[in-house]
């Protein structure tokens, strides 16, 4: 038990005040028994009164003191908020001659004395004070302009002065109320005996506006401003501030939201955050941008808006009300805000329990108790979805992330502009979005070096996929960069084509599609010869090297984009996984990147093998946390808001990092296509063929053929004779697969009839002929 000495209301508050608590404390009697610090005083204070009660019935109850003082307390604002307005309206009364009295006179006639006609001012002054702590009364957070308040003030002042030299400067008559009183009067004296009466009049007169123009302007500003920001739509329970938000730009009609009346939280969970402009991320010095690049006017800037004050403050609070209400007390210290979220910084407190031997004990709230109640902060704070990143990594506090009322869509110009885009000195570097404190993130995919990227439909992969290929072909010529697209939905990636990086058109059949990864991988086989040729160990020493020749053939980059790999591995997922996987590991020191997306991130379509290449990984919002574990090896992707919200996992960081996706639009698509379709009108971007088309064209001949017809037909050239029997033996394969190879080779023309006496026959083709080749373009003929 818990001695008397230990409740004494000193001992109590000092302990609170020891722990951090402030007003907020909680102190833990006995298991399951918690009481804030008010409530123990009141409890301890009633026990004694109703012994000493007992002893006297006279005697006054302190306890009802207490209640009474501790209401008082909490209605101190409203107490003066009447006592003022009391005091401007008998003043007001009086300064008019309507009420009298041995309180009133006095007060009257000072003011008449001192100020003269200014006196009329004092009631208005007593009306604003009250108006300013009605308002802290209500939740607003009013920073008090002092500069335009010291103006106003000398605006006063002046106008004390022009009173009294339009009265006539006269002392008896300032002393009796008349013009500005005796403070007017001094004034204008003092200044008539430097600058004359007329110089006076006139030095009066433009301080007086210059000083009203001033601070009156100011202070309606910030009252429009203010009244503005109060009329925003606010939430249905305990006036939370967050709700589900969407990147995309709301109708002026959805805006327009009748807002709904919140409740006040008690004192000791109020707080009093200032929300403060962000410094600009530009670089110090202009960034240079190479002329041949598209200029940044092409792109559109993002709207400036703010989470307010007031949200944050009353949003910390309820998160502070919120734990204490289940016996967890913690402090909000910090706020990080976001263009989509708002991050809380809580801080742990200790709870105290009396152990086995009566010794009180303190003990620090563990981190995964605050854990567990998510879904009742998200309860208290009105919100879809609430994330709780405990701990922050490299931070001593739990990050709550909250919604913010309504999301700011992120742009890619800003993300461009920034000094952490222009510090990261890669021809490969994108833009991916803001961080919950609003700041730019930017990856590097040379060093990635492939994306892999999941998320439910409609939570913006296909937007993301879209400002990645934007971010690239903006910050480097096609003589750079090639970028093959590829899109089995048919309708997220085809606004690309004609763009003059992209190779031929953005494929969607996926027929086809299998053939053009078979062609990627046989260009990185090419590209690693040359390398080897070249004795050079990846592609920017090989380019390098090639420079100092003029006719030596210089390597672009290559990013290969799949916006759904899901239909891939359907239709062929054996050769599917086995052409990302062999690209994924070697294509690298080549120039060769991948970015993969799917919608479906199951063990199915993410197999252990392209997981294990592919370290860099973006998870945009997902039905469940299983599938939050199969792209992130963790959860937390299903609590996102989707629209752009997402979960980066570098290849350096040990935890994902939460982000608002850039946003393009189709506007800024087209206006760079026309661009560089302007920069390059030598060529037909739009009719180009594809690479691959060769290899193509190849794979329809050999759609009903043998596997093995080319290596047969590689043999039959080197051998410079055919036959049954050789083919088993080159090719280790039975008498009937050599046989039926042998027709196929006699129908493509590559060998002649048969010979009588088992001879071997005629091998009809050069070095330099492709009998598959021949065969296609036959075909082709005749289906035109």
């Amino acid at each position: 038990m818990i001695s008397e000495n230990q409740l004494s209301p000193l001992n109590l508050l000092h302990r609170c005040n020891s722990q951090g608590f402030s007003h907020a404390g909680r102190v833990l009697l006995a298991p399951g028994e918690t009481c804030t610090l008010k409530e123990t005083m009141v409890k301890k204070m009633a026990s004694k009164s109703e012994g000493n009660d007992r002893q006297n019935s006279g005697r006054p109850n302190d306890s009802l003191h207490l209640k009474i003082l501790e209401r008082a307390l909490d209605y101190i604002d409203d107490i003066g908020i009447i006592l003022l307005l009391m005091l401007a309206v008998l003043g007001l009364l009086g300064l008019l001659q309507f009420t009298h009295g041995g309180v009133i006179d006095p007060i009257v006639n000072g003011l008449n004395r001192w100020f003269g006609l200014g006196a009329f001012l004092f009631p208005l002054i007593l009306v604003l004070i009250a108006t300013y702590l009605l308002r802290r009364r209500l939740g607003d957070r009013v920073a008090i302009p002092w500069t335009r308040v010291i103006s106003v003030e000398i605006m006063l002042f002046a106008l004390l002065g022009i009173l009294s030299a339009i009265d006539g400067m006269d002392l008896p008559r300032a002393e009796t109320g008349m013009g500005g009183g005796i403070i007017g009067w001094g004034i204008s004296t003092l200044l008539a005996e430097v600058l004359g009466r007329v110089g006076s009049m006139i030095l009066l007169l433009i301080v007086f506006i210059a000083a009203g123009v001033f601070g009156i302007r100011a202070i309606l500003l910030s009252a429009l401003a203010t009244r503005e920001t109060r009329s925003r739509p606010q939430q249905t329970h305990e006036g939370a501030v967050a709700v589900g938000a969407s990147v995309v730009e709301r109708s002026e009609k959805d805006a327009s939201v009748t807002p709904r009346k919140t409740h006040r939280l008690p004192r000791e969970y109020r707080k009093d955050f200032q929300v403060v402009d962000q410094k600009d991320d530009k670089p110090s010095r202009p960034m240079r941008r190479d002329s041949t690049l598209p200029p940044m006017e092409l792109l559109e800037d993002s709207p400036s808006k703010r989470v307010t004050s007031k949200e944050i403050n009353h949003a910390a609070g309820l998160i502070e009300k919120t734990l204490a209400d289940f016996g967890l007390p913690a402090r909000v210290v910090d706020f990080r805000t976001g263009p989509a979220v708002t991050q809380f910084a809580v801080e742990p407190g200790y709870v105290e329990h009396v152990g086995s031997d009566g010794e009180t004990k303190r003990q620090k709230v563990r981190v995964s108790q605050i854990s567990a109640l998510s879904s009742d902060l998200a309860l208290a704070l009105s919100a879809p979805r609430l994330r709780i990143e405990a701990p922050v990594p490299g931070q001593a506090y739990v990050g709550i992330e909250v919604p913010n009322q309504k999301a700011t869509l992120v742009r890619l110009k800003p993300l461009l502009q920034t000094e952490t885009f222009h510090k990261t000195s890669s021809p490969l570097a994108i833009a991916l979005g803001r961080n919950v404190a609003g700041a730019a993130v930017v990856a590097d995919l040379t060093s990635m070096p492939h994306l892999l990227i999941a998320g439910t439909t409609g939570s913006g992969k296909s937007v993301c996929i879209t400002s990645i290929a934007t971010c690239l072909s903006f910050n480097n010529t096609p003589e750079d960069l090639r970028i093959v697209m590829i899109d089995p939905k048919m309708v997220e990636l085809i606004r690309f084509n004609g763009l003059p990086h992209l190779f031929g058109r953005v494929e969607t059949e996926l027929e086809r599609i299998i053939g053009v990864l078979r062609w990627c991988t046989v260009e990185m086989d090419r590209r690693y010869r040359l390398l080897e040729e070249a004795k050079a160990r990846d592609i920017d020493m090989y380019n390098q090297k090639k420079k100092r020749r003029k006719d030596a053939e210089q390597l672009p980059r290559v990013v290969i984009l799949i916006d759904e790999l899901a239909d891939l591995m359907m239709m062929a997922p054996d050769q599917t996984e086995h052409t990302l996987v062999r690209l994924a590991q070697m294509a690298r020191a080549v120039g060769i990147h991948l970015v993969v997306a799917t919608q479906r991130p199951s063990t199915d379509i993410l197999t252990g093998l392209i997981k294990a290449n592919f370290p860099a990984r973006i998870s945009f919002a997902v039905a469940s946390g299983i599938d939050s574990r199969v792209i992130l090896d963790g959860p937390g992707a299903e609590t996102l808001l989707g629209k752009g919200d997402m979960l980066y996992l570098s290849p350096e960081a040990g935890a994902p990092v939460r982000l608002q996706g850039a946003f393009v639009s189709d506007k800024e698509v087209e206006g760079l296509i026309q661009y560089w379709q302007k920069e390059i009108e030598d060529e037909d971007v739009e009719t180009s063929v594809p690479p691959w088309e060769d290899l193509l064209q190849r794979q329809v001949v050999l759609g009903d053929r043998d596997d093995i017809l080319e290596q047969a037909i590689e043999l039959v050239r080197q051998r410079g004779e055919a036959s049954a029997s050789m083919l088993q033996r080159g090719l280790r394969i039975g008498y009937p697969r050599a046989a039926r190879l042998m027709d196929e080779l006699e129908e493509l023309g590559v060998v002649g009839r048969a010979q009588s006496g088992g001879r071997t026959r005629e091998v009809l083709i050069s070095d330099d002929d492709d009998p598959l080749e021949k065969a296609a373009e036959e075909e082709d003929d005749e289906s035109s």
